[in-house]
């Protein structure tokens, strides 16, 4: 602008929807020139400033540091020390979006936070209602966000979600501890749902021992006094027995899974259950729902990602909350395991 010639007057920007630090300026009032984000005239980069700094006048829990996966927002990281709550959002499109949550007040298990975006200057204040932290899981649900930092306004109970059906939201622990799981024995299971379990390591090669044979298979699931926070499927299991009303081929069996407990608790007069799995593609942190109907069975229900749905039971395979498995498990212990 400023320039007599009037083509010269104004000029054309062109960036990527996924890079909006990137873009680029051309020489004239014409988009033809430019090719794409990376080629023009001239090549912006930008840099996002923080421009507000709001001091911390609280702390949270010591047992609160740490770094966390939260479920609430998938593949988000969040960073909690003394003072401060650093999330870190990776969308499947886009850079990386970052916001941190300074500790101002609290009163008991609410801390009224100021919310500050990197991208902005306008700085939020909300609460966030915490749950003593559990095994490996911090629960937690936050309130709407407010302009003033009002303490009786930011953190009356009102703010917060007024679903009848509401429920705790779940930061689990990066590096997490197992513990042992609510539920121990042996059990043939029968499963249902969109996703269902297979043999993951392959078939069992067989014969290892041309006189052993194997007449009967089960799927089994398994959680043993020498391995208590392991959850253990065999979905070839030999149910074969010798005259000793022993397994013939026990010494050979290969374990399709191993889930480890993190976290269980109860809610809404169901059990949850948070397990952890490295070698699930999909994700590594797997929320179930679990029931004992009778004294010899349990029903469970696992959710699709990695937070259980809000209207999740033990005994749904499929609803719109995307979960996608069912278990009913069936007591299988003999006197000899």
């Amino acid at each position: 602008m400023g320039e007599e010639q009037n083509f010269l007057r104004f000029t054309c920007f062109v960036d990527r929807t996924d890079q909006d630090l990137l873009m680029t300026k051309s020489r004239t009032a014409s988009c033809s020139e430019l090719k794409s984000a990376r080629e023009g005239y001239e090549q912006l980069r930008l840099a996002h400033v923080k421009s507000e700094t709001v001091l911390p006048s609280c702390k949270f829990p010591a047992d609160y540091m740490g770094v966390w996966y939260n479920t609430a927002n998938y593949d988000s990281e969040v960073t909690i020390n003394d003072t401060h709550m650093i999330e870190v959002t990776k969308p499947n499109q886009g850079k990386p979006e970052t916001v941190y949550y300074v500790c101002d007040e609290s009163k008991g298990t609410r801390y009224m936070v100021a919310k500050l975006g990197i991208g902005g200057c306008q700085v939020d204040y909300m609460c966030f209602d915490f749950v003593r932290r559990h095994h490996s899981v911090i629960r937690y649900r936050q309130g709407r966000l407010y302009p003033l930092g009002d303490f009786r306004s930011v953190c009356t109970w009102s703010s917060f979600d007024n679903n009848p059906r509401w429920k705790y939201q779940v930061l689990v622990s990066v590096n997490p501890v197992a513990i042992n799981c609510p539920i121990r024995g042996m059990f043939f299971f029968e499963q249902s749902g969109q996703t269902r379990l297979t043999v993951r390591d392959g078939v069992t090669k067989f014969p290892f021992d041309p006189l052993l044979e194997c007449t009967k298979r089960n799927q089994q699931l398994s959680i043993c006094p020498d391995s208590p926070d392991t959850i253990k499927i065999d979905m070839n299991k030999c149910d074969t027995l010798d005259y000793r009303a022993r397994n013939v081929n026990y010494k050979y069996e290969i374990l399709d899974y191993k889930w480890r407990c993190i976290a269980w608790w109860s809610e809404d007069t169901n059990g949850q259950l948070y397990t952890y799995d490295p070698e699930d593609g999909f994700s590594k942190y797997r929320c179930w729902v679990y029931q004992r109907d009778e004294y010899g069975q349990i029903s469970l229900s696992r959710s699709h990602k990695d937070s259980c749905g809000l209207w999740q039971t033990p005994h749904d395979d499929v609803t719109p909350e995307n979960l996608n498995l069912k278990l009913v498990l069936k007591n299988a212990e003999r006197q000899c395991n």
